[in-house]
């Protein structure tokens, strides 16, 4: 927070005005059972000097840290919660229904000193940022919260934006997922405001026929940004090797996204996110790859070939690059170019997507196009697939994962069943090609400093056997693999044969 501030501070006279810092002290109102909190309500009291102001916030959701909520405020008396001084009929109704003769009762408080300040932009935007340090209090337990509020008054959303990036730190963003409310639930529950950081996979889009290509490409890059940022914080925070396999994935889903909806993207953004998606996801693949060396490669083979003299120093060599290669991607993770990169994405997605040339144009549509062209690109990358070398073995599994990541876009635009059968074999082909990967990946790194420098014969034996074995797998899998691609080559995809 103070280097959020100093930046602010450093901004023009003309921009920016601090309003001062005040205190703010809420109470969180529900039944017993959560009866609001259930149905997307929060019913707060918040003292502000001498007077109380209720608040009701219904249906609120926090997408790319975009927060998006109804609110309905009105000043009461003697800090007491009032069903009855709710203007809008309906709302009162409604929550008078969930409460019936329920005693409402505090489930949680905030204790806050805000710091606010009046941003004014040369577009004419106009906003209102709160920087928050406290507390959240709930079932007895306390914990520390620090955010960083930022309300558009005036203005199109593009000024948020704008805004954040003009005053946020380098590495300093953090997407929020949690409401205060919401945080004081967790806090209740589980003694924490904020989960602790673990790998994501991803989320199936469960977009329908009715959907339109702008909601689906939304809803799709929506859930990309979502699993990136979730392992960003992953790898910032823990060892586990499947927060960098995750980001990775995450970051050629993105790729594959905007691929699918490049009519409702400007094409010079497109090509923007889909380069730093790349260039992030080379420098996430540095690290996954020394960690499927060192963890599902090198040490099971040390394990079953007992009594190797050199694998100990071979495996420590490894552990030690490992960490080298972790610490660098974190502090790539926590610069101004991922800020911006993560910023920019969700302001794609709130306010970037364009009306399609045909607006009238189905989903379903766009999906047996797309479709059919990765299909076709398929097939062109494994013509002469009897002798491939390593470099094409590389494109036509890049061409394998890219129409996977679109089956699972669009699979549920068609029968479940069809799109089961055919990722089923996709999924064979590309663990077959995954195998071959490793071994090639493996090569590579034990080839190059710093194993290729370890100056002991021992452990440049067990590099040797270690080469050899990859070598061998290779031999041997890839016949494998050429006739799992003839049975995959003999299917006919099911968006040739679905019905409208």
């Amino acid at each position: 927070m103070p280097d959020t501030l100093a930046r602010i501070e450093r901004l023009p006279t003309a921009t920016r005005r601090i309003r001062g810092t005040r205190h703010l002290h809420s109470l969180y109102f529900d039944t017993s059972e959560g009866a609001l909190r259930e149905n997307g309500i929060t019913l707060r009291l918040r003292c502000t000097g001498t007077q109380w102001l209720q608040t009701i916030k219904l249906d609120g959701s926090i997408k790319g840290g975009l927060s998006r909520v109804t609110e309905i405020e009105r000043m009461v008396p003697a800090g007491v919660v009032s069903i009855d001084a709710i203007e809008n009929e309906e709302v009162r109704d409604r929550i008078t229904r969930l409460v019936k003769n329920t005693q409402l009762q505090t489930v949680a408080e905030t204790r806050i000193r805000r710091t606010q300040v009046d941003l004014h932009l040369d577009d004419g935007t106009k906003a209102e940022i709160a920087l928050d340090s406290g507390a959240v209090k709930a079932a007895g337990r306390s914990a520390p919260l620090h955010e960083l509020e930022i309300e558009l008054i005036e203005g199109h959303p593009t000024g948020l934006y704008r805004g954040a990036r003009m005053i946020l730190p380098d590495g300093a963003l953090r997407f929020s997922r949690f409401s205060k409310a919401a945080r004081s639930v967790l806090l209740a529950k589980h003694g924490y405001i904020e989960p602790p950081a673990v790998p994501r996979k991803a989320v199936r889009v469960p977009i329908t026929r009715k959907s339109s290509i702008g909601e689906a490409a939304e809803d799709m890059l929506q859930e990309c940004l979502a699993q990136i940022s979730a392992n960003i914080e992953a790898v910032r925070n823990t060892e586990d090797m499947e927060g960098p396999h995750q980001l990775r994935i995450g970051l050629r889903r993105l790729r594959s996204a905007l691929s699918l909806f490049n009519r409702v993207i400007e094409p010079s953004i497109v090509i923007q996110f889909a380069n730093e998606a790349r260039w992030l996801g080379h420098e996430v693949g540095r690290l996954r790859d020394l960690d499927v060396v060192l963890n599902d490669v090198a040490r099971p083979f040390y394990a079953r070939i007992h009594r190797e003299p050199g694998a100990n120093l071979v495996l420590s060599t490894l552990e030690w690059h490992a960490r080298k290669v972790r610490a660098d991607l974190r502090h790539t993770l926590s610069t101004e170019r991922v800020n911006v990169f993560l910023l920019g994405l969700s302001e794609l997605i709130q306010t970037g997507l364009r009306t399609p040339a045909k607006p009238n144009r189905k989903l379903k549509d766009l999906a047996d196009e797309k479709l059919e062209k990765r299909w076709n690109h398929l097939l062109t990358r494994a013509e002469g697939i009897e002798s491939f070398a390593t470099d094409q073995k590389h494109a036509l599994r890049k061409a394998l994962k890219k129409l996977r990541y679109a089956i699972e876009f669009l699979g549920p635009l068609y029968a479940p069943a069809d799109v089961k059968r055919l990722s089923s074999r996709l999924k064979t082909l590309q663990t077959m090609f995954g195998s071959l990967n490793d071994a090639a990946v493996t090569q590579l790194i034990l080839c190059r400093p710093p194993l290729s420098s370890i100056n002991d014969p021992s452990a440049q034996r067990a590099i040797g056997r270690l080469l050899g074995a990859c070598e061998t797998r290779s031999v041997y899998d890839w016949p494998a693999t050429i006739e799992d691609w003839k049975r995959l080559q003999a299917f006919r995809p099911f968006w040739q044969h679905s019905q409208p």
